[in-house]
């Protein structure tokens, strides 16, 4: 007998309707399935889960220049999106827990990037982050990925060999790890006489660049990035943009 979607998630007690893509039935109204299809930059085969970015929403502090906070992030159903997720994690963290799982079992997923936008600092931080070392630690051939500005879990998948955390704030009094192409240059350079070279990221840099193509973010402990997808800032028209380039290109053969 074939094992359906619904039967699926059935196991875990979410009830899934199979229409239009499927639904599911959550604590507080009928939604498309958490995990939501990756965008140009991530790949459509990298799945993600998302919520609202700043001080307002889950994260420890606003960031000038944070890209989750314009283009596709700023369209009503989007916030929506992520405003349901934060509610569903801050309220019914097993239901999150449960559908996430039989989504990643029904759909055959094998990547995904936690936090497209937003971090760990929800009222119930703690249990949701151990939430997420439960999924990863249940679905050990799905690679997971995600960053944080919070200290205290930049150790949480460490003994997890698919997932990897990286720290959004750099040692060295570096600040954030992310700015125009001289800001990173800085930041690269910086590490590197401290004994440390922080992978490079082809975001804003390389126009074909998808992370379902990429291990940078699974494997390393620190990455940097060009600033993209924000209004006050174009690299490609940043002078110092092929010097960028050249690491990344250098990397890519080390």
């Amino acid at each position: 007998m074939r094992i359906t979607k619904k039967d699926i998630y059935a196991r875990r007690n979410v009830e899934f309707i199979p229409k239009n893509g499927g639904y599911i039935v959550t604590p507080i109204g009928i939604i498309k399935p958490l995990l939501k299809d990756g965008n140009e930059k991530t790949g459509k085969r990298c799945k993600t889960f998302s919520m609202q970015a700043g001080t307002e929403g889950t994260c420890v502090c606003d960031c000038g220049g944070c890209y989750a906070k314009t283009g596709c992030f700023n369209y009503p159903c989007v916030k929506e999106s992520m405003r349901i997720n934060q509610t569903l994690v801050e309220n019914h963290l097993s239901f999150v827990k449960n559908a996430i799982l039989a989504q990643i079992e029904a759909d055959k997923i094998e990547m995904v990037r936690i936090h497209a936008s937003g971090d760990f600092n929800t009222s119930n931080s703690a249990d949701y982050a151990n939430m997420w070392h439960d999924i990863v630690k249940a679905c050990p051939n799905v690679k997971f990925w995600t960053y944080t500005k919070m200290k205290q879990y930049e150790s949480l998948f460490d003994d997890c060999p698919n997932a990897n955390i990286v720290p959004s704030v750099l040692p060295f009094n570096l600040g954030f790890n992310f700015g125009t192409c001289a800001e990173l240059l800085h930041m690269y350079e910086t590490m590197k006489k401290h004994g440390i070279t922080p992978h490079v990221c082809e975001c804003g840099v390389n126009d074909n660049h998808h992370c379902e193509n990429c291990a940078g973010c699974s494997v390393n402990r620190y990455v940097l990035f060009v600033k993209h997808s924000v209004e006050d800032y174009d690299a490609k028209k940043d002078s110092l943009l092929s010097d960028v380039a050249a690491i990344i290109d250098a990397q890519k053969t080390a």
